[in-house]
């Protein structure tokens, strides 16, 4: 196996998390992974972005108007956080992009999906919520496209689960349909 040597993100992780997941799923020590960088209503702060005077969740509240930070300023933190998380995703599709295995790469045959826990944080808001699906699962997702479709976060992970990995899990608590817009036409 050969591994191609990523560059990091303009800012490092702290900790390391998507070094670790990256080099897990590479190795094959594991193919399952459930990975949570922060908690928007947690505790985090980000000192390696230059941020600690405040938590994330205060950024994400009252226009972004955390204690010493006028809206403006807190807005601007908080799209700076929300950059760190994406450019940790990209880095983690980057290493599983440059990992040959069969006749494709790894990406190819591995689905990932980014979310943000809220579409409109201050009133905690999770519908019309924005997410990213990567990777093809083995030829079984459609690529390339921005697509608006409706239905739950469960509808998304029953599709990416039994559709996209065929785990075969027939059904999730909030899901009531399957969103075919994402996958490739039989």
């Amino acid at each position: 196996m050969q591994c191609v040597k990523m560059q990091r993100p303009s800012k490092p992780s702290c900790p390391p998390t998507t070094h670790s997941e990256a080099h897990a799923l590479i190795t094959r020590q594991t193919r399952v992974a459930s990975y949570m960088l922060t908690k928007c209503q947690g505790l985090a702060r980000f000192p390696w972005l230059g941020y600690t005077a405040a938590r994330h969740h205060d950024y994400t509240h009252q226009d972004g108007k955390a204690p010493g930070a006028d809206g403006l300023d807190g807005q601007r933190i908080l799209r700076d956080i929300c950059r760190w998380h994406v450019e940790e995703f990209a880095y983690l599709l980057g290493r599983l992009k440059s990992t040959p295995e069969g006749d494709g790469t790894l990406l190819d045959n591995t689905v990932l999906l980014f979310v943000h826990e809220h579409a409109e944080a201050n009133s905690h808001k999770n519908n019309g919520l924005a997410a990213i699906v990567a990777g093809n699962a083995g030829k079984r997702l459609a690529l390339g496209q921005h697509s608006k479709v409706t239905g739950t976060v469960g509808d998304l992970y029953l599709t990416l689960a039994d559709d996209g990995l065929q785990a075969g899990l027939g059904k999730y608590p909030t899901a009531a349909k399957r969103m075919g817009e994402i996958l490739v036409s039989a």
